[in-house]
């Protein structure tokens, strides 16, 4: 793995190098080349070479020009002295500012750092003797180093000029590198209850992780003598992906060439030692955890509390209670006797793996052929999620593809691209090809099978709204929104916004959407739709993403509901036939993505059933690739496209500002897309704000332990105070990851269990989650567990054992008895049955039971749910969050909605996203910032249709922009001003009552520049259309009034 971060020219450096080199003191003597007679000399040479020294070291070759720009004396060791200059961007020897500062430079290096996977860091440090440890090392310097120059080679250019002038020149560049050989153990450390959160270091033996970190120094001296920056615009998340993926594939040909045996990770993005074995590599990875653990049970049993102390105490406590426990040796720099003794305690014989294996040999045809297969499913699993990807992740997936079968270098990467895209990938089961357009300025590609969904669902809807049949007879709708007991009078404006959507979608013909925000009522407002189409003898069908989603639908009346997987194979197998009198209604339609879409698309082809969608953009997305909504938004009229934009969910007005705040004004043709940006973060720290001065949102001090028990007692308080005043949905709680809930649940029932509400521990099960992440599972009465199936149960009835539904997959069930061949279980509305272990087994896979913790759900669960209070819990920070995430915890409550969130995890990431050595402070105001930032990311899902049609749209625009111009010119002989044309369009009444979400979106190809443009035009078509209609519709009154009266006298 490659990893990059800043080092800031405003910094210390002299305490960048003390960081580096690890306190380590300067050589007195070089020894490459001077004696020492009192030192071991081969062992310091071996030390130098392989990793011990870490005191840092010039790469190899440094050129002339770069050297002399910089200062550097290449024919010694870097002295502190040097370095500290450098990293302050001065030069080495004199400490002047570098050359060619036009404005000063912000950063004077980039820190890449290389590291292995764990299993060759345990070769390095413990395995057999210590030549081939060094060997090892060696390994793993050869690989960064060539890896390097790839680096080197693609951000060594130098940007002169700008607008026509501008261009590049390619130059020398240079670095530094230390070799490290532990991951330093830090903790979270509140300083009191109520004080802030540090990470601190802890002063234990850290586990064995052998990395090098590479100092690229921002500076690039050209061959006309001009020293520039690097073009640190190439180094992003991908081509960081790519330097990781070729620093694997070098070292695993440097490995084999040492006879070790290797294998490429499950994930095809390291290399792993066969010989380490897996539960040693598991140990030390995560042994460092029961660090703090130790410390705070030595403080519980001397009666004193963890969260009370000084962070001073706190301190002084983590090093003795762990130097105590295995660390009495530990003398600060002997980790490896440690670690050592710690293998044998494991069994783990640390032998040698250089057992002279001999791998493969394969032609080079062969090599590139095997990368390809590999490369082509990495391909196609990630354009499973996402329709429009980074060109440069081609070149990441065929390097992936070579870690295994062997790399000779940079030229294989490039042939197995080139098969990539002359063989194409497998995508759903389907061979397609590869697209490359350039957009946004950025080479991205598409699957054309994709592309193919895409076109086939707007055509399908287009095919749909042909169809005139499917309205509702007015009268019958009227009668049943009278009967129907809902009240649109006590809020006027929501209520008048919701009989237009029920007349609406009452209206429509075949197809239409409802867009509405969270809480707005629109599961309520289908129960007079469904009362009619029942009146009118249809058939209504519901059908979510989840069972809970699609049960959830049976409140308005629905009685068949389906999770959409099993209802598309129900359509497939023919066990459920729909006819054009029937309705399908879908609901969260923004979960669904446009595969499955077009395929409900495609049965309603064939049986004739109308739909009607519910949903809203700005809520959960599909994890799959591609964006419905978005590809309804282009194709529904405005008759079809009603919205609500209004809640009634929370009780109090403010309450309800904060939550329209944490949602997206939506994509807003007026603004780029770093306008967009920063306008919904903007709206996201108003929320915020508005919540911090209500105390409702808190950022919570100390470890991921404290914050996880600070919402388990929050959780706590609040479901007594509601219980005891009688409220009857209680408190929910939702979190980002099924970590974060798994961690969350298990706090609460520890206090549960702790307060007796929950019984002695009866059965430990073996159980699995529906990612596969496998765990134990304790049961006692009155436990809360998790379901990830629909689950009937047996229930004992005067007409003897029957089966009924207990729930579906994000449900929680409560214990009643834990029996040896099953449980019986009760669930929300008081159901209570036996369900058997084999009804809840894992049996295609594992075998384990597939139920998880109770009390906390995942964000994606918590979508559709209201309670009278909610907890957004964030226990690992707001970085996973997005704007969608946001909104929908933001929004599950009636009374009160809580905002947990780690302040540790949201500092580590305000400082990781810094440079080294900046030296401005972290404060209070950055870190909710940077909450805002998170909270208000909104980045919709690309559509593979748009990066083929954007140069199409472009070529068009162009000719009607063309188009305009000479009208303009005409406009200007007739004496009258463009602009007052534009105007009198804006003020057109048609354009007036036309959604934004009509307009083709061209901001996205064309920015900022053709927007006003292209809404010019689009204003134009509508006013002609307008006037076309009001011309047939003239001419229809005309010919009413000629034709013969029907009244008698008349």
């Amino acid at each position: 793995m490659i990893t990059y971060s800043k080092i800031s020219a405003k910094g210390q450096g002299a305490l960048i190098v003390d960081y580096m080199k690890e306190s380590r003191t300067q050589a007195d003597k070089d020894v490459r080349i001077e004696e020492d007679p009192s030192a071991d000399r081969g062992g310091r040479v071996v030390a130098y070479y392989t990793g011990r020294d870490g005191r840092g070291a010039w790469m190899a070759g440094m050129g002339s020009r770069i050297a002399d720009q910089l200062g550097v004396d290449t024919s010694a060791p870097p002295t502190d002295a040097a370095l500290a200059r450098l990293y302050e961007a001065k030069r080495a020897d004199t400490g002047e500012a570098w050359a060619g500062q036009g404005k000063k430079r912000d950063l004077s290096a980039w820190d890449f750092t290389a590291s292995p996977d764990k299993s060759v860091s345990l070769a390095a440090e413990l395995c057999g003797t210590a030549l081939e440890r060094a060997a090892i090392w060696h390994a793993i310097h050869q690989a960064g180093e060539e890896t390097m120059r790839m680096i080197m080679d693609h951000v060594g250019v130098a940007r002169r000029g700008d607008g026509k002038t501008a261009h590049a020149e390619e130059g020398e560049t240079a670095y530094v590198f230390y070799r490290h050989h532990t991951a330093r153990p830090t903790l979270e450390i509140q300083d009191g209850p109520d004080g802030a959160t540090a990470v601190i270091e802890v002063p234990v033996a850290g586990d064995p992780q052998s990395h090098i970190h590479y100092h690229l120094f921002n500076a690039v001296a050209t061959q006309s003598g001009h020293l520039g920056s690097l073009d640190s615009a190439r180094i992003t998340k991908t081509t960081s992906f790519l330097f990781g993926a070729y620093f694997q594939a070098i070292l695993a040909e440097r490995l084999r060439e040492l006879g070790i045996e290797v294998q490429v990770d499950e994930t095809h993005r390291a290399i792993r030692v066969n010989a380490v074995p897996e539960h040693a590599r598991d140990f030390f990875s995560k042994r460092h955890k029961d660090t703090q653990k130790r410390a705070e049970d030595f403080v519980a049993s001397q009666g004193r509390e963890w969260q009370k102390l000084s962070a001073e105490e706190k301190f002084r406590i983590l090093s003795q209670t762990n130097q105590i426990f295995r660390q009495a040796k530990w003398t600060g720099g002997n980790e490896q006797e440690i670690w050592q003794e710690m293998a044998k305690e494991l069994g783990w014989e640390t032998s040698s793996v250089m057992t002279r294996h001999k791998a493969q040999s394969l032609s080079d045809e062969e090599r590139h052929d095997a990368a390809y297969q590999v490369a082509i499913k990495l391909v196609a699993d990630d354009f499973k999620s996402a329709a429009v990807l980074d060109a440069e992740l081609l070149r990441v997936h065929a390097t992936r593809g070579l870690i295994g079968v062997g790399i000779k270098g940079e030229h294989d990467i490039e042939r197995v691209v080139e098969l990539i895209k002359k063989r194409g990938i497998v995508f759903n089961g389907v061979q397609t090809q590869i697209v490359e357009r350039s957009q946004h300025a950025t080479m991205r590609i598409a699957n054309r099978e994709q592309i193919r969904i895409e076109k086939s669902v707007s055509q399908h809807i287009e095919r749909m709204l042909e169809d005139k049949t499917g309205r509702l007879d007015p009268e019958v709708l009227r009668r049943a929104i009278a009967a129907s007991g809902l009240d649109f009078t006590s809020e006027p404006e929501h209520g008048a916004a919701q009989l237009a959507a029920i007349h609406a979608l009452g209206a429509a013909d075949r197809i239409a959407f409802l867009m509405g925000v969270a809480g707005a009522g629109k599961t309520a407002l289908l129960k007079p739709l469904v009362s009619a189409w029942k009146e009118e003898g249809r058939q209504v069908v519901g059908t979510g993403i989840a069972w809970r989603q699609a049960e959830a639908l049976r409140d308005a009346g629905i009685d068949r509901t389906y999770a959409l997987t099993r209802l598309l194979s129900e359509f497939k197998s023919g066990k459920l036939v729909l006819d054009d009198k029937s309705v399908l209604v879908i609901d969260e339609m923004s979960q669904i993505a446009p595969k499955p879409f077009l395929e409900l698309l495609e049965h309603q082809n064939k049986m004739g059933f109308s739909m009607r969608m519910l949903g809203d953009r700005d809520q959960g997305q599909a994890i799959e690739a591609g964006d419905s909504i978005e590809l309804l938004l282009r194709a529904l009229p405005p008759s079809h496209l009603p919205q609500i934009t209004s809640t009634l969910r929370q009780k109090s007005q403010r309450d309800r500002a904060i939550a329209a705040l944490f949602r997206s004004d939506g994509r807003d043709p007026s603004k780029s897309e770093a306008q967009q940006r920063e306008a919904d973060v903007v709206r996201a720290g108003e929320a915020l704000d508005m919540k911090r001065a209500d105390g409702t949102v808190r950022l919570v001090g100390g470890s991921h332990r404290e914050v996880v028990e600070d919402i388990a007692r929050l959780y706590l308080r609040r479901r007594d105070m509601l219980l005891a005043a009688g409220y009857t949905r209680g408190v929910t709680i939702s979190a980002p990851t099924n970590a974060d809930v798994a961690d969350i649940s298990q706090a609460i029932r520890a206090h549960l269990k702790a307060r007796g509400e929950i019984g002695e521990d009866r059965a430990v099960v073996r159980a699995i989650d529906q990612r596969g992440e496998q765990y134990d599972l304790p049961l006692a009465i009155n436990d809360r567990i998790r379901l990830f199936d629909r689950i009937e149960c047996r229930v004992r009835t005067p007409h003897g054992v029957r089966r009924h539904s207990l729930g579906s997959n994000g449900d929680f069930v409560t214990v009643r008895d834990v029996q040896e061949n099953g449980l019986v279980l009760r669930n929300r509305q008081g159901r209570e049955g036996f369900v058997s272990w084999d009804d809840l087994r894992d049996v295609k896979h594992t075998d384990r039971i597939r139920l998880g913790f109770g009390h906390a759900m995942t964000i994606d669960a918590a979508q559709g749910i209201t309670s009278d209070e909610h907890i957004n819990a964030m226990p690992r920070g707001t970085a996973s969050m997005t704007g969608f995430m946001a909104y929908v915890a933001e929004t599950r409550h009636v009374y009160r909605g809580w905002t947990m969130i780690s302040e540790a995890a949201v500092r580590e990431a305000e400082l990781r996203s810094r440079a080294l050595g900046d030296p401005d402070p972290v404060r209070m105001a950055d870190l909710w910032n940077r909450v805002a930032a998170d909270l208000g990311r909104h980045d919709y899902k690309a559509l593979g249709l748009d990066l083929v049609m954007s140069q199409k749209e472009l070529e068009t625009l162009r000719a009607k922009a063309l188009a305009a111009a000479i009208k303009s010119e005409r406009v200007h002989m007739a004496d009258r001003s463009p602009a007052a044309e534009l105007q009198t369009k804006r003020e057109n009444a048609v354009l007036e009552a036309t959604a934004p979400g009509d307009w083709k979106d061209l901001t996205y190809l064309l920015k900022q520049t053709g927007f006003e443009l292209t809404r010019a035009m689009q204003a134009e078509a509508r006013r002609e259309e307008a006037a076309e209609q009001a011309r047939k519709q003239q001419e229809r009154e005309r010919i009413r009034e000629r034709a013969p009266s029907q009244s008698p006298g008349m």
